[in-house]
């Protein structure tokens, strides 16, 4: 964190030393919200995908071409997953309690996650002018982003029967297991604006192509004495946490993003 602090300082300070006469400050916001339905084999289960965000961003004009600033990111999602293939074992006793063999019982659980991210970044812009109205941009960025109120969660398939779930509520929620969520983004983002003032540009934006080092962290807290409660589910569940990359376009993800930037400095 202190070298992105490092690096954000000295890229502020080398902008404010080569800005020409004509430079100026600028602010910007971007926002996408989608929802896409879901099929699911429960009656307790996900029925819909989500995300949302804004990006409120702080540029500075360096030239009539280049601009460079920091942005923050404040979004929320919700998306499937892979399913959870759960096999349990099922002992069968006798009349006199004494187990005499195990029954294997698989379950598959519809598996989510949702969380809500707080980002920081940073980056330029390269713009293109079209016409006296219409202007094109490409903005390469380093974006941070966290989450530690994230959930995994499993639900349970119509034909589940569990008389302690069920007593509970007609329609059982899923299991909630705590996550927490770091993703470092480096990408390049397109946008198409149009002057509507001599202050202010709507834009309509879009990512091209984004690699994204995503790091998902179990939050469940294990007790290691004899009063501990064993989670079934512990060692299950451990293939969705660690490290993954990916990249392309981020699109599938958040969508065309609408915003506008305005000049009053």
């Amino acid at each position: 964190m202190k070298n992105f602090s490092l690096v954000l300082v000295l890229l502020l300070f080398t902008s404010n030393t080569f800005a020409q006469s004509d430079s100026g400050f600028w602010l910007g916001m971007d926002a996408s919200y989608w929802k896409k339905s879901v099929k699911s084999s429960s009656s307790f289960g996900l029925d819909q995908e989500n995300f949302s965000s804004i990006r409120p961003m702080l540029g500075m004009k360096i030239n009539k071409k280049w601009d460079v600033g920091i942005m923050m990111s404040i979004n929320s999602y919700q998306e499937e997953l892979s399913p959870l293939v759960y096999t349990s074992q099922i002992p069968i006793v006798d009349d006199q309690g004494n187990e005499i063999s195990r029954d294997s019982q698989t379950t598959v659980y519809q598996t989510a996650i949702n969380n809500q991210l707080f980002g920081v970044g940073i980056f330029a812009r390269r713009n293109f002018m079209l016409n006296e109205k219409f202007s094109f941009n490409l903005s390469p960025y380093i974006l941070r982003e966290s989450g530690d109120e994230g959930t995994l969660n499993l639900y349970f398939p119509t034909y589940f029967q569990d008389p302690c779930i069920n007593c509970l509520s007609i329609f059982p929620g899923p299991l909630e297991i705590p996550v927490t969520e770091e993703n470092w983004r480096f990408g390049i983002d397109a946008a198409f604006a149009f002057q509507a003032t001599n202050w202010m540009k709507l834009e309509v934006r879009a990512n091209l192509m984004e690699l994204r080092r995503q790091s998902l962290s179990d939050d469940r807290i294990s007790i290691a004495n004899d009063l501990a409660i064993y989670d079934p589910f512990q060692v299950a569940t451990s293939g969705y946490f660690g490290s993954y990359s990916d990249f392309g376009s981020a699109i599938s993800r958040e969508g065309i993003r609408f915003g506008f930037v305005i000049s009053p400095f």
